[in-house]
């Protein structure tokens, strides 16, 4: 484990972790939304942007350290961002699954234009699904998806600086 944590303070390397980490955590919500049949709120599908932008900031960053090696960590330290705001969204899907909070007017279903004829609005009741943000699809041992979502972009956060702000790295 000791050897892992000295290759992954190479910014290249860590990079190509950001990358990975964030392929199967988007991976994981795709199989279990066509895999599993669970339907994601809008709030869902917002949780997986920053895990799709850190794909492209971890290659884009591997790709750099090669030519420009001082940009490389600039773009870690933007994953590491952008994973936290990933779980600023999981933390605020949680509230709003625990009730703390209501969610965004789209949490409801709520996508019908304002001003829509009447053929709209009976086309919409009859063929649009709603799913809420207030209604976990999933739990596992008391925690939902977006908690389980929160805290690994918390500990991805936590992981990226850390290995960033340890001593000796590599080019």
């Amino acid at each position: 484990m000791n050897k892992l944590f000295q290759y992954l303070q190479t910014p290249r390397y860590l990079a190509a972790a950001i990358a990975i980490a964030s392929a199967v955590t988007l991976s994981a919500a795709y199989i279990s939304q066509y895999g599993f049949g669970l339907k994601p709120c809008i709030l869902c599908l917002y949780q997986r942007v920053p895990y799709a932008v850190n794909i492209a900031l971890g290659l884009a960053a591997v790709l750099v350290s090669f030519r420009y090696p001082r940009l490389t960590k600039p773009l870690i330290y933007l994953a590491a961002l952008v994973f936290l705001a990933g779980a600023a969204i999981a933390g605020f899907h949680v509230g709003v699954e625990q009730e703390w909070w209501k969610g965004l007017p789209s949490c409801g279903g709520d996508i019908v234009p304002k001003h829509a004829s009447i053929e709209e609005l009976r086309y919409a009741m009859e063929h649009q699904e709603i799913v809420r943000c207030d209604k976990p699809a999933f739990v596992f041992l008391g925690i939902s998806m977006a908690g389980y979502n929160f805290l690994i972009s918390l500990a991805l956060v936590g992981g990226v600086v850390y290995l960033l702000r340890k001593k000796n790295h590599g080019a």
